[in-house]
């Protein structure tokens, strides 16, 4: 045999080498399973925040960031109503457990959160904001002082400045039973008067998260436009495109005008959405109809009387005994559900919301400063409205508290 030569030596080491490397490199990559977990901040190991990771193709894919706030700081209920958004639209969706309502130090614990879940998870450049209440009270100041590519406030809003220094896209989502109603209504009233970066759709629940079917379709909204024309997958497009059509036609349908025409501006604001719907001519068509112009006109109307009646329970709520207030309670509780006129009998339910987040402001207003007898008139008010509120009970046990202390 033919003895081998140091330069093919050389030669089959390094051609051997080469293909190694060539297979190692092209090695496929393996899925990777969904993760669901409770964690907490390496810096801050009291803020803990639940946190889902959808399944991925591989390891290397980054993908968008969503954080969601509850206004009670519950991460597990934020995380229960977006998890199908984040898992149809893929997303890494985090909820904080220490982050709730009336936290002056949120917006330094938003960025401890984004901080520690961008060096632990596979997040991408994209941020997307989502709260309800309180929580979107918070997500939308957040907005108006960092880049993010998008909010979700759900029933609640910011003002007209506030808004104005949010330079992504803003979704309010409100019932219109909800007492925080008016805080959106301008836009519904006056859509010409609406920032181009502000989007409003209706919901049918009260002052709740919207159900999880509701958030998947607008955070679909969020991502779908947000891709560029050329990068956007068409099937993708088309199959919510359709899908939006159809809620139109069946809230029309049912004449329920002004949910649809709200919809209907959303996907026109969006020109992929607008070329593939023709969402721009139905929604004009939509809003000349008499009936839609007769809707409008009686949202006018339950609002006058709305708040009329808001300045009439704040004049009365340390003037009026317990007899006047069992009477004007009782009655609101019978209109919310006997009242014919569906705007008026929207109006009725904002009252009594209003009603209860306003004993629920003094009730804690009045405890913290231990004045006994304005918290004894508020809470006996707040347990007419509202006789099953944690909140109530809670205070109504401050108040036995200081009662004993006296």
């Amino acid at each position: 045999m033919r003895p081998v030569s140091v330069i093919q030596l050389f030669l089959a080491l390094t051609l051997s080498g080469v293909t190694f490397a060539c297979q190692s490199t092209h090695k496929r990559s393996e899925p990777v399973p969904a993760v669901e977990r409770t964690d907490s901040c390496q810096s801050n190991p009291e803020h803990t925040y639940e946190v889902f990771v959808p399944a991925r193709q591989s390891a290397a894919i980054r993908l968008p960031l969503l954080i969601a706030i509850d206004p009670h700081g519950s991460g597990q209920t934020a995380v229960k109503h977006l998890k199908e958004a984040a898992s149809t639209y893929p997303a890494v969706l985090v909820a904080s457990n220490l982050i709730q309502n009336d936290d002056p130090h949120y917006m330094q614990e938003l960025n401890q959160l984004i901080a520690d879940v961008r060096k632990r998870f596979p997040v991408g450049k994209e941020i997307y904001l989502a709260g309800f209440s309180g929580g979107a009270r918070m997500m939308l100041g957040y907005a108006a002082n960092h880049p993010v590519d998008g909010v979700m406030a759900c029933g609640a809003f910011a003002s007209p400045d506030q808004l104005a220094a949010i330079s992504c896209p803003v979704m309010g989502l409100i019932g219109m039973d909800d007492f925080n109603f008016s805080e959106m209504v301008r836009y519904i009233l006056q859509p010409g008067n609406r920032p181009a970066n502000v989007h409003i759709e209706l919901m049918e629940a009260s002052h709740a998260w919207p159900t999880k079917k509701r958030l998947t379709s607008v955070f679909g909204w969020f991502r779908l436009s947000a891709l560029p024309e050329k990068d956007a997958p068409k099937k993708e497009v088309a199959t919510y495109v359709k899908a939006q059509q159809v809620r139109i036609d069946s809230l029309a349908g049912a004449g329920a005008l002004l949910q649809a025409t709200c919809i209907g501006r959303n996907m026109a604001s969006v020109e992929a959405f607008d070329k593939a719907g023709s969402f721009q001519t139905m929604t004009n068509e939509l809003t000349g109809k008499p009936a839609c112009q007769e809707q409008l006109s009686q949202l006018t109307a339950s609002l006058q009387f709305e708040f009329s009646r808001r300045q009439v329970y704040l004049q009365s709520l340390f003037s009026k005994d317990e007899n006047w207030w069992k009477k004007e309670v009782s009655a609101l509780h019978q209109e919310m559900v006997s009242e014919p006129n569906m705007m008026k009998r929207m109006a009725y339910k904002r009252l009594g919301g209003f009603l209860g987040i306003v004993c629920y402001t003094y009730s804690k207003q009045l405890a913290e400063q231990k004045d006994i007898p304005h918290l004894e008139q508020i809470l006996m008010i707040y347990r007419l409205a509202e006789p099953e509120n944690t909140d109530m009970k809670h205070y109504t046990e401050v108040l036995e508290k200081l009662q004993a202390q006296q």
